[in-house]
């Protein structure tokens, strides 16, 4: 029999464990060694009184398993849990990348957390094994870290997306004398009934009740147990990078600028020079006034040299000729006359002018296409009669 705490909202996780053993729900009010004696599960999801430690230890030392799945590190339940090396530790965990369907930061997409590879094995039937290390994404929502110490083994971890990165959120002790077991997860909404159903939160329940219940065994020593107590430390090296010097009080300027300049550092004066001519004497060295050094200046070309090959004269641009159409120029007229009446189609002034001018016949000063169209007409016409009239006169 299960011992439920109806505690919270987890009331598709009651029909579940319902459906395969029989429930038996607790008020969250003190536990007693008859409330437990015929249970085989206990399921907590709150607070337990400092009363119910001794009890609750006692019942895990004569073969009970325990299941608590709470956020809050509350004391009594931190003290019954120092008992198998397990706390529950303050803080949350957070998503660090945004995915599809969680916005809430809190509420956790885990892909990489599993931490022991599950390969689940059937006390009833050792053969049928399933590996499912590979497989299984949970949501962690609302939920905190662990500390894990031996002899207890962590089971998930918040993966490498969230933060903190790779710290147990759930763990699990088994023990070696008796079949006393415990489970101890680090959020309490992970089974409620707006998580239970996604993702692969509803596999994870199946295995660890059935762990709880000594249907299934997990192996430790398949999993990692290298987990270490993280401590959050400044990035000395970007902060070496970014050094900003505080601000200082800077004095009003005086009214008179001219106190501010500096004019003993720098000078020109002569007043070394008597020292510099005693030192002649002191060194016997003469006294001569400077010569001036004729300066040589060496010339870096080599000298000219008469050329022993002729020179290269440059070639005569070819001359620019103006692009003319030839064909234009030596076609007979009446091929120049059909290729006009092939080119334009509806246009019969622009037809007569540029006949008119294949003909060389002036079409007349008028702005109107179509007034020169009919002073060329009328050209072509008086030259028809008059050829006319000349073959009359011939015969």
């Amino acid at each position: 029999m299960i011992l439920f705490d109806r505690r919270g909202k987890n009331k598709k996780l009651y029909r579940r464990l319902h459906s395969f053993a029989t429930v038996k729900t607790h008020d969250g009010s003190e536990l007693s060694s008859d409330t437990l004696s015929d249970c085989e599960l206990f399921v907590s999801f709150g607070k337990l009184e400092s009363s119910s430690v001794a009890i609750l230890k006692d019942f895990v030392d004569r073969g009970g398993s325990v299941a608590i799945f709470s956020t809050n590190p509350e004391s009594n339940l931190n003290h019954f849990l120092s008992f198998y090396g397990i706390r529950i530790e303050e803080g949350s965990v957070v998503r660090a990348v945004y995915h599809e369907g969680f916005n809430h930061p809190k509420h956790a997409l885990i892909q990489n957390g599993i931490v022991q590879p599950f390969d689940v094995k059937d006390e009833q039937h050792p053969h049928n094994a399933e590996d499912t290390s590979t497989s299984i994404a949970f949501v962690y929502p609302n939920g905190t870290t662990l500390s894990v110490e031996s002899p207890s083994f962590t089971l998930l971890s918040s993966g490498s997306v969230s933060y903190p990165v790779y710290c147990p959120v759930a763990a699990a002790w088994e023990a070696t004398a008796g079949s006393g077991r415990l489970i101890v997860v680090g959020s309490a909404d992970i089974f409620a009934d707006e998580w239970l159903e996604r993702e692969d939160n509803s596999k994870i329940c199946d295995i660890f009740f059935n762990f709880l219940l000594h249907q299934v065994t997990i192996d430790p020593s398949l999993g990692r147990c290298d987990f270490e107590a993280k401590e959050c430390v400044p990035d000395i090296a970007s902060l070496s990078n970014l050094i900003k010097p505080c601000l200082q009080d800077i004095e009003p300027l005086p009214q008179d600028y001219t106190t501010l300049l500096c004019d003993d550092q720098f000078g020109l004066t002569m007043d070394h020079i008597p020292k510099v001519i005693g030192l002649y004497k002191t060194l016997n060295v003469p006294y001569e006034p400077l010569s001036l050094i004729e300066p040589h200046f060496n010339c870096p070309h080599p000298p000219l040299r008469m050329a022993t090959h002729a020179p290269r004269m440059p070639t005569p641009l070819t001359p620019e000729l103006e692009l003319m159409d030839l064909d234009d120029c030596f076609t007979d007229i009446r091929t120049r006359l059909v290729r006009l009446a092939d080119k334009v189609d509806d246009d019969l002034a622009h037809y007569v002018q540029e006949a008119g001018w294949i003909l060389e016949v002036d079409g007349g000063c008028h702005d109107d296409d179509e007034e020169k169209a009919k002073h060329v007409l009328h050209a072509v016409a008086k030259m028809i009669l008059q050829s006319q009239m000349h073959s009359n006169e011939s015969r």
